[in-house]
């Protein structure tokens, strides 16, 4: 089969005939349709993300493909850009009937870190969330379930022509990154922040109401600051870090997860799929990705 392989970090990607994989017990092959793409994906291939490859691989921890008869979405670690892969029975995802395999492939990652980011903030309705980068894949589904469950919500993005997106989707304000502190301190500061982008976080400290949660959840802008303790005591604010893969491996939380989403996905909840790219172009899929002006989920399609 075909599948395309990181030979060495920051290096480009490589298409190879590498062997069919061989299902061990309790995993089935997975005849893969599409592969939705993450920055994590990106940060995987450059040696940066929290969990470390060593070389050779192939990326891709998001797919959405076919067992026998039924379309199935699942979370791997890598080896999601080939034709075939190996995934426990344990990991499969169900997708709701109606969403075509793009739809399917921008909904786990995302949707999934959405719900569980602000159940871990003890968002409760009628609060206020400040959604960070919210024309993208995240951003764009953490609006949905915001208001999904009752929230307020106010959505940034980097350039103006980007906010038409969130708005649709039902964002109560919408600002650019450079107007968004004086709009929120007008509101009277947010609960919640959903931190994306990492090199704004003293600035988003400071848009937090007293008491308020923000939720690291990654450093898209490729800088992390540190956090003074101090402004932290003097609101009594608070600050938890989000990480997605290891929580996959706590089935009462997914299943709740999956609980309130499933229902929802194509209906009041709908996946944002941008650019779709064919296998051919997996690496023009990433550049896309690294692209500032790109909007949803970005997904290569075999």
């Amino acid at each position: 089969m075909q599948a395309w392989v990181q030979e060495k970090f920051g290096g480009p990607l490589t298409l190879k005939a590498v062997e069919d994989p061989t299902p061990g017990p309790g995993e089935v092959v997975l005849q893969v349709e599409a592969v939705g793409l993450n920055f994590a994906d990106h940060l995987l291939r450059l040696g940066a993300y929290l969990a470390r490859l060593h070389p050779p691989f192939i990326p891709g921890m998001e797919v959405v493909g076919r067992v026998g008869e039924r379309r199935y979405a699942a979370l791997i670690g890598q080896g999601g850009l080939a034709e075939r892969i190996a995934v426990p029975e344990a990991a499969l995802l169900p997708v709701p009937e109606g969403l075509s395999p793009e739809e399917a492939a921008a909904y786990p990652v995302s949707f999934l870190t959405a719900y569980l980011a602000l159940r871990r903030a003890g968002a409760r309705p009628g609060e206020s969330v400040l959604v960070q980068a919210a024309a993208g894949a995240l951003g764009t589904a953490a609006v949905q379930v915001a208001k999904a469950l009752g929230l307020k919500v106010v959505a940034a993005a980097s350039r103006p022509e980007k906010l038409a997106l969130p708005e649709r989707l039902g964002a109560d304000l919408t600002a650019p990154y450079e107007e968004l502190p004086e709009r929120v301190k007008a509101l009277g500061g947010v609960d919640l922040v959903l931190e994306v982008r990492g090199k704004a976080i003293e600035e988003s400290l400071t848009l937090l109401k007293p008491k308020g949660r923000l939720v690291y959840i990654g450093a898209a802008e490729g800088e992390v600051v540190p956090i003074p303790p101090l402004r932290l005591m003097r609101k009594n604010l608070a600050v938890v870090g989000f990480w997605l893969a290891p929580l996959m491996g706590e089935r009462p939380l997914v299943e709740e997860a999956l609980g309130f989403l499933l229902p929802r996905l194509g209906k009041e909840l709908k996946s944002v799929v941008g650019r779709v790219f064919p296998f051919a172009e997996a690496e023009a899929a990433f550049q896309a990705l690294l692209d500032r002006s790109h909007t949803g989920k970005i997904v290569v399609r075999l």
